[in-house]
């Protein structure tokens, strides 16, 4: 059976409606590297008499859909690369994750479908990901990221509004907090004092981007 390939958009809204973290290990994950798993196997569907077991033994209803929002979250490579298509134990814990994935289905499955509508959006997170592969920034580049940047902020969980938004291994924009500013690239961590802090949780007023070494202020 070949392995589901997800969308720009269903990758997106599973990493932003799950808190931009893997589910397995608690850590985050950025946008790029970041994959979407199946916390029941896609594999288990090829063997319809187990998958029967399993979703008795989790508690769920014969017809509970493995290709779903309420089946998928977001994990790091290295955890999902460990997970494969092993089965997980039938405890509280994983019980508790898919009725998280149930419960935000609706709300990812909405902002999905937005972010198919916003084509400006899309087109710069395209963008942001030639920019990542070739290693070359111009200013279009930096108005693409700079204008996904004031998307997501908005989209957010609201627990996440302070937080750096982690869009690649190498792209990673950072609030101003505390009168301060902290910027974190690949070749190290500076900041410094800002004045007073711009930031809401509403709009994304100033943003740091860090990017192979340079800072954009947004």
């Amino acid at each position: 059976m070949a392995k589901r390939q997800f969308s720009d958009e269903e990758r997106y809204a599973v990493y932003t409606v799950h808190g931009e973290k893997c589910y397995m290990c608690g850590e985050p994950v950025d946008l790029l590297t970041m994959e979407v798993d199946h916390v029941i196997p896609e594999t288990l569907l090829e063997d319809r008499k187990r998958l029967a077991t399993i979703l008795t033994d989790y508690g769920l209803p014969a017809d509970f859909n493995l290709q779903a929002w309420a089946n998928w979250l977001s994990a790091c490579s290295p955890c999902n690369n460990r997970k494969r298509s092993r089965v997980f134990n039938a405890t509280p814990r994983i019980q508790l994750d898919l009725q998280i994935a149930a419960e935000k289905a609706p709300k990812a499955a909405a902002l999905a479908a937005a972010r198919v509508n916003a084509q400006v959006v899309s087109r710069a997170w395209n963008t942001i990901k030639r920019a990542d592969a070739n290693g070359h920034l111009d200013e279009r580049l930096r108005s693409a990221i700079l204008e996904f940047v004031s998307f997501h902020a908005l989209q957010r969980e609201a627990e996440l509004a302070d937080e750096p938004m982690q869009f690649t291994p190498l792209i990673q924009v950072i609030s101003e907090k505390n009168g301060s500013r902290l910027v974190k690239g690949p070749y190290g961590v500076g900041g410094g004092p800002i004045g007073p802090p711009t930031f809401t949780a509403a709009f994304a007023a100033r943003r740091v981007v860090a990017w192979r070494g340079m800072v954009l202020v947004a």
